[in-house]
């Protein structure tokens, strides 16, 4: 993901108050247009955020808006968790969701799948939910899968080209 001008500075000055501070910075989304930029830590320990945490964070941005000209003085700054649902953007984004379950929506048929056609045909472009078990060492990387479907074990692999989108997708227990 390339940034510039604006963009660019403030991911620079974000990403060096939270290491700072001690969390990673998972995300990070500036929309120019609203005046809102939005920053995702987390723990690497937990590999989540607490309320405390995006206090602690928030209030340590807060010089470093305020002494610089270069940032515009109506922005609105959003400190939060990546949440339970988090979005993979990039590649480290994977390489943190490597043994988790993910949601993946794609586009055109797996480069590679285990198990029945019938199962395959259903795939062919649509989402598939599955235990992230390995990811390729190529820019354009390759994301393996193995997805229950149906009741029945399947592997999917796809490009990372392929996907539209792709999120945790955790099991949620009710007690």
């Amino acid at each position: 993901m390339k940034r510039t001008g604006l963009e660019q500075k403030l991911y620079e000055a974000c990403a060096d108050v939270v290491s700072e501070c001690g969390y990673l910075l998972y995300d990070f989304e500036y929309l120019g247009a609203q005046k809102l930029l939005r920053i995702f830590i987390m723990d690497e320990a937990t590999s989540s955020a607490v309320l405390d945490d995006c206090v602690k964070v928030d209030r340590a941005l807060s010089p470093v808006f305020e002494d610089n000209d270069w940032i515009p003085e109506d922005i609105t700054l959003e400190v939060s968790s990546p949440g339970i649902y988090r979005k993979l953007k990039t590649r480290q984004h994977y390489d943190w969701s490597l043994g988790k379950r993910i949601q993946v929506k794609f586009r055109g048929s797996p480069v590679s799948f285990s198990g029945d056609k019938k199962a395959q045909k259903y795939l062919k472009g649509r989402v598939v939910v599955g235990v992230l078990e390995q990811i390729g060492a190529d820019e354009n990387f390759e994301i393996k899968l193995n997805a229950n479907e149906s009741g029945q074990e399947i592997g999917v692999v796809l490009l990372q080209e392929q996907v539209i989108r792709a999120q945790w997708e955790p099991v949620i227990k009710s007690f």
